[in-house]
């Protein structure tokens, strides 16, 4: 049966964690001076080491080729494969989300009162410890302060802050961060040339960038990518993964920057082209304006992006193209669309208004250039709020965020859009605005659309 990259090339050893150096020197210095804590907690995002973490120390307490534990366990002792194949009796793995009742957890304590059979240590790993009922979570408590003789208890979590402040207390907490590029590279690049996978250098670069700090998705990446007949390329990653290429988004934020819609939609279209989603080109832009911002807050700190060094010295020198409110603002509106992408029957137009809408945060406002006919102040605006309220929902949308009256003298209505894509797509529809401004004045209203 094939065994997955992930799995062959799991750490089997404190030496072999990737990225974790201060957890690894902590708990080798943990054994090696015999201080060994009666609970753990291992908290951090999904594959970055904690379950491996957890069955190192394992192997460690118990490893038999030693007469004492030892923080490099030789992994081909009975005890030591017995953990890794799961078959020894004194190390026990609970996946706290199948089994999160109180009964499970009384039975793990039943069993933890007698003495280890095979091993020096009895060792209870539980996974997603944060699964567990309030009721299961308080049975281990009084447990957890003070275990029986050799047990040692490790909890494993992604989300520590849905554990009581009760367990927390009572466990020596390590906080496993997320993997650097660069040690994910070299792993990486190790792992490749020991399967004789043939990769580029760029190509792994994307996928340590691809996996945001997980090792574990980096792997199942590198093995999913190893079928593909001939060199992999970073296209070829960006294809599989389906997201956009840094490059196109880089030529998007050129565009823009300059203000160039025809170019904004040409480029948008040809994305869309190559079957690549409407939500996840918006979400990856909505990332590179975060890149964009660390560019131009903190140009010194590319660790910071999660972006290759080519790219990031491109986006240092776009940055002085622009203001940091500019770029805020920027995030904040690509933000507020993706709901509207992410829900609308036509996510493709959505996606389209989205980018369109950047070229207005810093365009006059129709307002100034095109004042409102005499009238009382808020008679145009509630006039207006009126018409748009009558429209079918994507037309209400588009003059919500991208439309103004931009003058009204109770017979002429001139709607002005901040793009001119934008005045022809609401163009269409002069009729029923014409429909809806009659039925609010009760006469004929001609209405006209601008940009």
């Amino acid at each position: 049966m094939y065994n997955p990259i992930h799995h062959k090339y799991r750490p089997q050893t404190f030496a072999d964690l990737v990225g974790q150096d201060a957890i690894a020197q902590t708990l080798t210095n943990a054994i090696t001076t015999n201080r060994i804590a009666p609970a753990y907690l291992f908290a951090g995002p999904r594959g970055t080491g904690k379950t491996s973490s957890a069955r190192i120390l394992a192997k460690s307490l118990n490893c038999i080729s030693s007469h004492q534990p030892t923080p490099a366990p030789c992994g081909e002792c009975d005890v030591c494969q017995g953990i890794a194949n799961g078959s020894t009796l004194d190390v026990i793995e609970i996946d706290a989300a199948s089994n999160s009742g109180v009964e499970n957890i009384r039975e793990l304590i039943e069993k933890a009162q007698f003495a280890p059979v095979q091993c020096r240590y009895k060792v209870y790993g539980i996974d997603e410890c944060h699964s567990l009922s309030g009721s299961a979570a308080q049975a281990l408590l009084k447990t957890l302060e003070e275990p029986p003789h050799n047990v040692v208890f490790v909890l494993c979590t992604t989300e520590p802050q849905k554990l009581p402040n009760t367990i927390i207390s009572r466990c020596q907490r390590h906080n496993f961060r997320r993997i650097a590029i660069e040690p994910m590279v070299q792993h990486l690049r190790a792992i490749a040339k020991s399967e004789n996978i043939d990769i580029t250098d760029k190509a792994v670069w994307v996928i340590a960038q691809l996996a945001q700090g997980g090792l574990r998705d980096a792997e199942t990446l590198l093995d999913q990518l190893s079928l593909l007949s001939g060199q992999i390329t970073q296209e070829q990653v960006w294809d599989l993964v389906g997201a956009v290429p840094e490059q196109e988004l880089m030529e998007l934020l050129d565009a823009i920057a300059a203000k160039e819609p025809q170019s904004i939609l040409n480029l948008t279209r040809a994305i869309l082209d190559r079957g690549k989603e409407p939500m996840v080109i918006l979400q990856n832009l909505i990332e590179f304006y975060t890149h964009l911002l660390i560019a131009k807050t903190s140009p010194q700190n590319h660790e910071l992006a999660q972006v290759t060094q080519l790219t990031w010295e491109s986006l240092v020198k776009k940055a002085n193209l622009w203001d940091t409110p500019e770029i805020l603002e920027g995030q904040q509106h690509l933000r507020a669309c993706s709901v509207q992408v992410k829900s609308a029957s036509q996510p493709r137009l959505w996606l389209e208004v989205a980018l369109l809408g950047l070229l207005s945060k810093t365009a006059p406002m129709a307002a100034q250039t095109h004042p409102p006919a005499p009238s009382s102040a808020s008679q145009p605006n509630n006039l207006w709020k009126a018409v748009v309220a009558m429209q079918p929902p994507a037309i209400k949308a588009l003059l919500t965020q991208h439309g103004t009256l931009a003058a009204f003298d109770g017979t002429n209505a001139c709607i002005q859009m901040r793009s001119a894509p934008l005045q022809q797509r609401v163009a269409g529809d002069v009729a029923a605005l014409e429909a809806a401004f009659g039925k609010v004045t009760s006469h004929k209203v001609k209405v006209t659309v601008t940009s």
